[in-house]
């Protein structure tokens, strides 16, 4: 970002990274075991109507599959790199090819994802209007706090409907953040811990 002709921080908040969301209410649906850890968050925050319709005997195939979705999507840095995430959503899902199990289970369930996503959203967007000025807040508070305006910096915060309070980092200034803990009261000190070493 820049501002009066000098470089300055910037934070983005994607709340709404679609092929994420799809890819959780999946792993929910279909009760895909794949264990918590690293930048896999907790389980869906979110009670679905949907049961499981692929194979038992797939459970394996499903997993593996899920996870390399998963870090795909989540390895992407730049538009350049779009083509690897639109290979995971229609008309083809060719990113699913080397899980067929998957990709079944995926091309035949993808409106349902994707209606519970866009119902979340609009939901969703009614209650966002004041939560990013907080952000501006605790940059500010940390500026006065050094006596100094902070260095340039980036931070990309992809926010997750999962139960979980674990933020989880993607690559440097790239963190995985549940929605709870964003939208909680204790926010602002999570992010000012986050951009003091930075700043």
């Amino acid at each position: 970002m820049q501002l009066d002709g000098t470089a300055s921080w910037v934070m983005k908040v994607d709340r709404w990274a679609e092929l994420l969301d799809v890819a959780l209410w999946f792993r929910a649906a279909e009760r895909i075991d794949v264990p918590v850890g690293g930048v896999v968050p907790g389980p869906l925050d979110a009670e679905l109507a949907a049961d499981p319709t692929a194979a038992p005997a797939d459970a394996a195939e499903l997993a593996d599959g899920w996870l390399g979705w998963w870090r795909a999507v989540l390895s992407v840095s730049g538009p350049a790199d779009w083509s690897v995430v639109r290979s995971f959503g229609p008309p083809d899902f060719t990113g699913l090819r080397e899980w067929p199990a998957l990709g079944r289970v995926v091309a035949a369930r993808w409106e349902a994802a994707s209606r519970w996503h866009n119902t979340r959203k609009r939901t969703g967007l009614r209650a966002e209007l004041h939560r990013d000025m907080r952000m501006n807040s605790v940059v500010t508070e940390v500026e006065h706090e050094l006596g100094r305006k902070a260095r340039p910096f980036a931070l990309d915060l992809v926010l997750l409907p999962v139960r979980d309070d674990e933020i989880r980092t993607v690559a440097p200034g790239h963190y995985l953040v549940p929605e709870r803990v964003y939208d909680g009261p204790g926010w602002p000190g999570i992010l000012r811990s986050l951009v003091i070493p930075i700043a």
